[in-house]
């Protein structure tokens, strides 16, 4: 089937505008949707209802993964994610009982957090294709975050709490209606194999995976439980807002530089880079107390986040072939944001109870280690790069 011909205007104004849609929805459903779930059951259970989509993610992003690689489709799969979430929160006022919307919710929660590695995968293949620069597109979806959730928090303080239901729905209707607007760029199946364990096969992709799945999910401590021991610091809900903004401009800023530096340095190397600053940066939340101090530790989510992230995406445009391209990213977003960031997390609750500190020191201990075994990568991929260049 031969690809829809796209400028590359045309595909980054279209990739651009669903990470608007997308990250519109995950701006309420991060930060504030878990204020809307504890007007509708017991405190207590909030948390259960949240980490249910963390695991149904287990079984949502290997399926769509398959599916994706399976058929070399991406854009009717992003589609059908956003009408099932559409469903289930049409579905949810009706329900009663924490264990009905921990099922509803964990499914359509699981859903919506599956679209990041398809959609991922379709920028990619835009950006090996006609050319658009994936930072440049990702970054809106960042910019929209901080937007939306600032202004539907400010609205739901003006005009109640069920605004946030309600914007929740809008958002994600808007996601389904951008959604229908993709680029249909696909990919051409293996037929006959099953492709979700493949890139487990090529070359050094397996501590390449492990590697990246532990850096990303040292963030579990930050997204966990940064906002309580600032708290406990002294810190007001608006200026614990400041920090958090911090750090997604900081994001932004490098979603518009990486392509470059990724360009002159190489993917592997920046891993590496990614790395050190999750050392750095955990620890120095770990010890401070002053704003400047903790400011200037938000700012390295540029690189602990972004340049990982667009490291990663490199790495897989480079080294993983298209045909399997979803299956290698469905891999790692089911260990970084399924096994590994459930696991952190529940340590890094464990820790903050004995104190607000550990939990930062134990995520720069995994940095550390995510450093090692990210300089032993860049050592292998050197390898067999000499290797295979010499031939």
């Amino acid at each position: 089937m031969a690809e829809p011909d796209y400028s590359k205007r045309s595909a980054h104004l279209r990739m651009s505008l669903y990470y608007v849609a997308f990250f519109s929805v995950y701006g309420i459903a991060i930060p504030i949707w878990p204020r809307w779930l504890e007007h509708y059951i017991s405190v207590e259970y909030v948390g259960i209802v949240m980490g249910a989509a963390y695991w149904a993610k287990l079984i949502f992003v290997p399926l769509t993964s398959w599916i994706a690689d399976m058929t070399g489709n991406r854009k009717s799969i992003l589609i059908a994610l956003a009408l099932f979430v559409i469903a289930a929160l049409i579905l949810l006022p009706y329900t009663e009982g924490w264990l009905l919307y921990a099922l509803i919710w964990g499914a359509a929660g699981a859903a919506l957090s599956s679209a990041v590695p398809l959609s991922d995968g379709l920028t990619l293949r835009a950006q090996q294709t006609v050319g658009i620069d994936f930072g440049k597109a990702r970054l809106w979806g960042s910019l929209s975050f901080i937007a939306v959730s600032l202004l539907v928090g400010a609205a739901a303080d003006q005009y109640g709490i069920d605004t946030i239901y309600v914007s929740m729905v809008l958002a994600a209707v808007f996601l389904l209606f951008v959604s229908l607007l993709l680029p249909g760029i696909q990919t051409k199946p293996e037929k006959g194999k099953a492709p979700f364990f493949r890139p487990l096969t090529l070359p050094n992709f397996p501590l390449f995976v492990v590697t990246v799945s532990l850096l990303l999910s040292t963030h579990a401590g930050l997204y966990g439980f940064s906002a309580i021991h600032w708290a406990n610091l002294g810190y007001t809900n608006a200026e614990i807002t400041l920090f958090w903004v911090i750090g997604v401009v900081a994001e932004i800023g490098m979603f518009a530089v990486s392509g470059r530096l990724i360009a002159r340095f190489g993917a592997t190397p920046m891993i590496a880079v990614a790395a050190l600053g999750g050392v750095v940066r955990w620890l120095l939340l770990a010890v401070a107390a002053s704003p400047i101090l903790i400011g200037f530790a938000q700012t390295l989510h540029a690189l602990t986040f972004a340049l990982l992230y667009m490291s990663f995406i490199a790495y897989i445009g480079k080294r993983v072939p298209p045909a399997i391209s979803a299956s290698a990213q469905g891999l790692y977003d089911s260990l970084a944001m399924g096994v590994f960031f459930g696991i952190f997390t529940i340590a890094a609750g464990w820790l903050h109870q004995q104190d607000g500190s550990y939990n930062f020191l134990f995520m720069s201990l995994l940095s550390a280690i995510g450093l090692l075994l990210a300089l032993i990568l860049l050592r292998q991929v050197k390898r067999y790069d000499r290797l295979h260049t010499a031939q």
